[in-house]
């Protein structure tokens, strides 16, 4: 006998033996209905089990990357952006070139809490972000005469709208997490 006879013959035999082994396997869950029900009812238990680790992993890093977002908002804030960067004797430059790095800088460090949080509160952080950098080249570009500590007052007086929608959107998908 040459090679290929007996591949063919160890093929004929493995369906042979398959064809017995199936239907024999398929009548002995038939026959044994509990043992179908304890195998769903197991399935059921490490299913739970697993949500439940799942639930108790998953949920602290949620609420913390929501506490991290918020942090980030609340620094983010002009008035706080502001205190936290002027210093007299800065230039106007590099005042510019520091409230807006230190906003992206704090944005790229948060990057990570985009994956524990929905896609519309992410959308609301990055247009929290956007929204101060304009507002900054603004502040700067429509004051090219002012000096630093009077664009400083300028800066620290505006408003947040979207770190403030922002915010309420993370507090609403905190609460979600509790439930």
């Amino acid at each position: 006998m040459n090679t290929l006879s007996w591949i063919l013959l160890a093929v004929v035999v493995i369906l042979f033996a398959a064809a017995l082994i199936i239907p024999a396997f398929k009548n002995e869950k038939k026959e044994n209905p509990a043992a179908v029900n304890n195998e769903k009812m197991n399935y059921n238990i490490e299913n739970e089990s697993l949500k439940s680790v799942s639930y108790k992993v998953v949920v602290p890093l949620r609420i913390q990357a929501c506490e991290r977002l918020m942090l980030y908002l609340e620094r983010i804030k002009f008035p706080i952006l502001v205190k936290r960067i002027y210093q007299q004797g800065l230039s106007r430059d590099d005042f510019q070139f520091s409230l807006l790095q230190n906003v992206q800088d704090e944005f790229e460090h948060n990057l990570a809490q985009r994956l524990y949080v929905s896609e519309d509160t992410w959308q609301l952080v990055n247009l929290a972000k956007e929204e101060v950098l304009q507002n900054i080249n603004a502040a700067f570009s429509d004051n090219a005469d002012s000096d630093v500590a009077s664009i400083a007052m300028i800066i620290s007086s505006f408003q947040n709208p979207m770190a403030e929608k922002a915010i309420i959107n993370i507090k609403c998908e905190f609460d979600s997490f509790l439930v």
